[in-house]
């Protein structure tokens, strides 16, 4: 065997280990592009979701008279209809209720503008304290919410997410 072959044939060793350390690479950035993805998605989610608090808690400290008018449960779960003109809180509710089903973002007459299976909650904590919530569906299984909203309403507890916020209703009355 000549020394020349023996080179070649170590050469060809050489590039066959190469390639296999360039493959590993592409797969593993393949595998952290899968995952930034989710992560994007999971944030996105999250800030629509923190859109949809704030907007009913703006309405409910616009109405402030009427704050116990908005205690609701699954909001958002069936679609609403036509809202009517009054009373407010009503109208406040059916047009939160269009927010969570994704009424914000139309595409050729479909609703696209929502996150996964959301539904909102609005809680009385009493005295003039409430609970508002949005719950979803996530993308990848983490542990489930604390929050009631929705509870044992999706096929996987660990694919739930929530965010909330309590409002507190001033009491100004001069004494």
């Amino acid at each position: 065997m000549s020394k020349a072959s023996a080179q070649g044939g170590f050469t060809l060793l050489e590039t066959l280990v190469a390639m296999l350390i360039v493959a590993f690479g592409v797969l593993g950035y393949v595998g952290l592009q899968a995952r930034t993805v989710v992560s994007t998605l999971e944030g996105y989610q999250r800030a629509q979701a923190l859109v949809l608090v704030a907007d009913i808690a703006q309405r409910i400290n616009l109405n402030r008279h009427s704050a116990a008018a908005y205690v609701a449960d699954d909001v958002g779960v069936d679609d609403p209809g036509a809202c009517p003109a009054t009373p407010v809180a009503t109208r406040d509710l059916c047009q939160w209720a269009h927010l969570l089903r994704g009424a914000a973002e139309q595409q050729d007459g479909n609703k696209v503008g929502a996150i996964t299976a959301a539904r909102g909650c609005i809680a009385s904590l009493g005295g003039d304290q409430y609970m508002v919530s949005v719950v979803w569906q996530g993308v990848q299984a983490t542990g489930p919410t604390p929050l009631a909203c929705g509870t044992g309403e999706y096929a996987d507890e660990n694919l739930r997410r929530g965010v909330s916020t309590v409002i507190r209703i001033a009491n100004l009355t001069a004494s």
